[in-house]
């Protein structure tokens, strides 16, 4: 993960530029931080490994293409202008539905994450 120059106080963040950086299939980096929480950009062209986060609940707004979130038996699939949060400890992955996929993330500054083998599902 990668921080894209977190704002300064009343600093104003462009959208726009940071949904221009990429690197590779994955981009994910720190917009700003409110309170004990930071905002987070991420850009995918391929799915993110399956996780959890054990001490955050993770929440994800949608700003283009379209998010799936897979959980160990269901997908839900965000619209842009969707947002849906995936409470603490639950088992997921995030992948892009038709390519690309741009959202923003909120989740506590000092949120973990878990990376969870699924057997079952690729």
């Amino acid at each position: 993960m990668h921080d894209v120059e977190a704002a300064k106080p009343e600093a104003i963040v462009k959208l726009k530029d940071a949904m221009q950086k990429t690197e590779g299939g994955y981009f994910n980096g720190i917009l700003t931080k409110v309170n004990d929480h930071v905002v987070r950009i991420s850009i995918m062209t391929e799915p993110y490994f399956w996780h959890r986060h054990p001490d955050s609940d993770e929440t994800f707004l949608v700003t283009e293409g379209s998010l799936g979130i897979e959980f160990e038996d269901h997908e839900v699939v965000l619209m842009p202008g969707e947002l849906m949060t995936v409470p603490r400890g639950t088992v997921h992955r995030t992948r892009p539905i038709g390519g690309r996929s741009v959202n923003l993330t909120v989740e506590s500054i000092s949120a973990t994450t878990e990376k969870v083998e699924m057997p079952h599902r690729t």
